[in-house]
């Protein structure tokens, strides 16, 4: 246990509190956005809070009360401090509610090769990493100095350094994955693995590998997604008809929107918009539709 002085006040109000910040080249080859993010005791025990299918990695500091994720040190007073990788994935990984703080860097598909210059071969099929499994001793180094900085914005500012340090040594990613992502984003997913190959350049065979080993992912799962996603993010817009939103976001029809929801999310879209327009869901402090960062929160109590 690391005798560190680790700030664990409360947020100055009782909302969560979600930051973002942009990043610039050349860590904006590998990152999206760097983000913190507070949440009190009282919001969890009022929600369901899970992190959505996304094509996006994020790279995660936390500290938890308890012992849920991997990567982790105790620091006292039942809290542990983790740094973990959660790579892009298609199923719905639950949050444990004791989590309070958190800071983190949200990496773009191919962003992957910025924690892993081999890429994302080799990746197992599960939702979490600690950062030491995959690093050892640097994974573990970079954990205990983010421990040791009392604050989360000096947290932020160092593993921002440590990243862009990174993102200095490294070729930039594959240019066919990424002009194949601004394309599934452009369209919403309503692209073929076929279509984005012959605008990229490349065979289809040569996308797919190229993709899996960057991304972890093929372009039929990224592109499945994105459709899903701006499915959502429609049905968080009162007053959508669940028809316009499956013909809006490429799905053939309601049926078939139904049925991805159902495979991915394990509910029915009709049952999640609900919940996702309830006043039963706490106020949160953020510049952000929470969906578009990939993390959904619903009441913990059933919508009538």
């Amino acid at each position: 246990m690391l005798n560190a002085r680790v700030d664990q006040a409360p947020p100055a109000t009782d909302e969560p509190i979600f930051r973002f910040f942009p990043t610039t080249e050349p860590l904006s080859h590998f990152v999206d956005y760097l983000y913190t993010s507070e949440v009190p005791g009282r919001f969890v025990a009022q929600v369901h809070a899970t992190r959505l299918p996304e094509v996006e990695a994020q790279l995660v500091f936390a500290i938890e009360e308890g012992n849920i994720f991997p990567g982790g040190m105790w620091l006292g007073e039942g809290l542990r401090a983790c740094l973990f990788l959660q790579p892009a994935h298609l199923q719905v990984i639950p949050i444990p509610g004791g989590i309070r703080q958190a800071v983190g860097a949200s990496l773009r598909p191919a962003g992957l090769r910025l924690l892993l210059p081999r890429g994302a071969d080799g990746l197992a099929d599960a939702p979490l990493f600690g950062l030491d499994e995959l690093w050892g001793v640097e994974g573990r180094t970079l954990r205990d100095r983010l421990v040791l900085a009392p604050t989360a914005d000096l947290r932020l500012a160092l593993l921002e350094r440590f990243l862009r340090a990174r993102a200095l040594r490294l070729e930039r990613p594959n240019r066919a994955v990424c002009h194949a992502f601004e394309l599934m984003q452009a369209a919403h997913g309503e692209i073929s693995t076929e279509q984005l190959a012959r605008a990229c350049g490349c065979t289809s065979r040569t996308l797919r590998s190229a993709t899996i080993a960057e991304a972890g992912l093929s372009p039929k799962q990224l592109a499945r997604i994105e459709r899903i996603r701006y499915a959502l993010e429609l049905l968080t817009g009162a007053g959508v008809p669940l028809s316009a939103a499956a013909a809006s976001s490429a799905f053939s029809d309601q049926a078939h929107m139904s049925r991805e929801f159902r495979q991915l999310i394990g509910e029915a879209p009709s049952q999640l918009g609900q919940k996702i327009r309830s006043a039963d869901i706490p106020s949160v402090n953020t510049e952000r539709n929470l969906i578009s960062t990939g993390l959904l929160v619903t009441p913990k109590f059933a919508v009538p």
